[in-house]
């Protein structure tokens, strides 16, 4: 219903508006072109007049004015001053020179041009020739039946637009109740977003947007939780690298005010407190380390993309762990070739923190599998395993399933975090399969490398 009073409103305003423009169009181009001929034909013959003929400008003027009223005619000097006109004194009249017909005529071309006239309020169509180097003829002839079709024009437009507005005040009451219907639905759109949406309760013309509106308002809910918990984890970060931080501080304080307080202890003794202190320190510095690396895989990828080969990567980490493994008796077995669009750092890193944690709490004398394949790679080993209560806390900052053990092999609780930090940074994740006494396998897959 509203589509149509739309398309009737406005295809009747569209017709009369054309309609009206036509005909306006018409009678102005006419009678221009008429006129224009009229006053180059009466240039063309003044061109002609004998200096004598000349002699009584202000008779000339009123003679060629009155051979076709309402022609006005003009004498000028080239500098724009009236010399003679057929309806005011020269005296009364202002300087013409700015006129675009006499620039025209002063440049040794017929000027003409059509304006508004404020002398005589209406349209007025100008021409002007220089006759002589000391003279300069101009005629205006006002165009009254265009400044009265003008008038007829807006005449129309006005009840047109009048109607219009009655008809508009007609439907007011109705369009705005189903406005305010619309409205009080957005409202409960806003109000319950989680809620599907039902285009039907909409005009038509509303329900992109409404699906637009509910897709953004959806998303915003989304970025709140996410920013929530975000902060929650920045909370718990906080707390964590606090705790973390402190038990090491207070143990090398005490070793210091030890070593401060005993200076009959024997060397034996001081050596201990040392080797606690460095320990406590390492411990330390692991954590800082870890921390600062955690941030590094949160930012946004701004560093030199490569080409990755994961294979090649993993067996350089077992390299570096060698000195573990013979500790241990547990072989690294790397197979398979994945090559990731990434920096070659933060694939070392996710590496190594999965084959190190794989390698720590594996089975003596056991093994651990680096499996890279399309899409990703993985680490298993044949440990310990992990309880199913553990596996959702696993790769939250500073969890560890064991908490006394994790700390006697150097474990700062941020190694599955950064993994799952850089796995992210390159849109994968990272998931994990365990099974008590049996092992782990972790999976870390990438989606857009696929």
């Amino acid at each position: 219903m509203k589509q149509r009073l739309r398309r009737m409103y406005w295809t009747g305003v569209l017709v009369a508006a054309l309609a009206a423009l036509a005909a306006f169009g018409t009678l102005v181009f006419s009678k221009v072109a008429d006129t224009r001929e009229s006053l180059l034909s009466i240039l063309s013959t003044a061109s002609a007049w004998t200096e004598e003929s000349m002699t009584d400008l202000s008779s000339l003027a009123q003679r060629i004015a009155h051979s076709a009223p309402p022609l006005r005619v003009t004498f000028l000097l080239p500098q724009g001053i009236v010399l003679a006109d057929s309806e005011a004194s020269p005296d009364d009249m202002e300087n013409h020179l700015s006129r675009p017909e006499v620039q025209a005529a002063l440049a040794g071309r017929t000027g003409t041009s059509v304006r508004y006239s404020t002398t005589q309020r209406t349209m007025t169509i100008y021409a002007a020739a220089q006759l002589s180097p000391m003279l300069i003829l101009r005629l205006s002839y006002p165009l009254h039946e265009i400044t009265g079709a003008l008038a007829a024009y807006a005449a129309v437009f006005v009840l047109l637009f009048g109607l219009l507005a009655w008809v508009q005040r007609r439907t007011a009451r109705r369009l705005s109740l189903e406005l305010i219907a619309q409205l009080e639905r957005i409202e409960g759109l806003l109000i319950g977003a989680g809620s599907g949406l039902d285009e039907s309760a909409f005009f038509p013309e509303l329900r992109p947007t409404m699906r637009s509106l509910h897709y953004q308002i959806r998303r915003l809910h989304e970025d709140l939780r996410e920013i929530d918990r975000t902060q929650r984890l920045r909370r718990d970060f906080a707390a964590g690298a606090s705790h973390e931080l402190k038990s090491p501080l207070t143990s090398i304080q005490g070793f210091a005010e030890m070593l401060c307080e005993g200076m009959d202890d024997s060397p034996e003794e001081r050596r201990l407190y040392a080797e606690c202190i460095l320990k406590e320190s390492a411990r330390m510095r692991a954590v800082i380390d870890d921390i600062l690396l955690l941030s590094r895989a949160e930012m946004a990828c701004e560093e030199q993309l490569e080409d990755v080969r994961v294979e090649a990567v993993a067996r350089e980490v077992a390299a570096s762990l060698a000195g573990q493994c013979r500790g241990r008796g547990i072989g690294i077995q790397v197979e398979g070739a994945f090559t990731l669009r990434a920096v070659e750092q933060d694939v070392w890193e996710m590496l190594y923190n999965l084959m190190g944690n794989a390698v720590r709490y594996g089975r003596e004398g056991g093994h651990v599998r680096v499996l890279a394949h399309e899409g990703g790679f993985w680490v298993e080993d044949d440990g310990i395993g992990i309880a199913p209560e553990h596996i959702p806390l696993i790769f939250e900052q500073f969890y560890r399933v064991d908490k006394g053990r994790s700390r006697d092999m150097g474990g700062t609780g941020l190694g599955l975090s950064i993994v799952a930090r850089l796995a992210a940074k390159y849109d994968g994740t990272i998931s994990v399969q365990s099974e008590i006494g049996h092992g782990s396998r972790f999976c870390v897959s990438f989606v857009r490398n696929m």
